[in-house]
């Protein structure tokens, strides 16, 4: 009898990025062809897109599906999770920020018992990141860690790898971009090992981002505190 390999899932939201999923998909699969130890299934989570974003990843041979929820990456990454059957979880932005090729050192990570990976934009760097971003990312990273006792260095990038149970165990909330907490969180929950590895993001290909400073910044403070909260009084110390 052989072992049966992992199956890894990568789960792409997408939103208007018809001149960038494909390049993206294009690095995956390449980054996947040489895994031959893993399968991989590869799900784009259509958003709402007014664009062709969806027949370009139709275009690519992977797994496509609508955010039948209210626009927003909190609703379509739950939809990407919900149907993925993976033993590992990768999720990774559409607007080839991220670097594919990057997912072997996630997987290895999760292979030598970590339950959640961040790629850290600290450790490997960012040609996206403007001063202002850059400071409210130390310091609301620095405020989860005091409000959760887990120090990390970035701890809202939207690249990380984990193990499935942390979302099968759960029911999550976030519409938007703050579901990053929510799995933070929920890891710890469950007693599960979170490192980071450097990851270097790119300067998305095309487009403008999606992600507002002072908007999406105060919805990741709520998001950290309202957590602390059902910590403190919903959940015990063991799940």
């Amino acid at each position: 009898m052989t072992n049966r390999r992992k199956l890894i899932s990568i789960i792409i939201p997408a939103r208007n990025e018809e001149n960038n999923i494909g390049y993206l998909l294009d690095d995956v699969l390449a980054t996947t062809n040489k895994m031959n130890d893993y399968e991989f299934e590869i799900i784009v989570v259509n958003d709402h897109s007014k664009d062709q974003t969806r027949s370009v990843a139709l275009s690519k041979n992977v797994k496509v599906l609508n955010n039948l929820r209210r626009p927003g990456k909190g609703c379509a990454l739950i939809t990407g999770f919900e149907n993925a059957k993976g033993d590992y979880f990768i999720m990774l932005d559409a607007d080839y920020s991220h670097r594919p090729e990057d997912i072997p050192i996630f997987i290895q990570s999760l292979e030598n018992n970590a339950g959640l990976v961040i790629g850290s934009r600290i450790y490997g760097g960012s040609e996206e990141y403007t001063s202002i971003r850059a400071f409210g990312n130390i310091i609301l990273t620095l405020i989860f860690g005091i409000f959760h006792k887990r120090y990390l260095s970035d701890s809202l990038n939207g690249f990380k790898a984990f193990k499935s149970e942390i979302f099968k165990k759960f029911t999550y909330t976030s519409s938007g971009f703050e579901i990053e907490i929510e799995l933070l969180v929920n890891a710890l929950r469950m007693g599960m090992k979170i490192v980071e590895v450097p990851s270097q993001e790119r300067k998305r290909r095309s487009g403008t981002s999606k992600s507002k400073i002072i908007t999406h910044g105060l919805r990741f403070l709520y998001k950290i505190l309202s957590e602390w909260l059902r910590n403190k009084f919903i959940f015990k110390k063991d799940i």
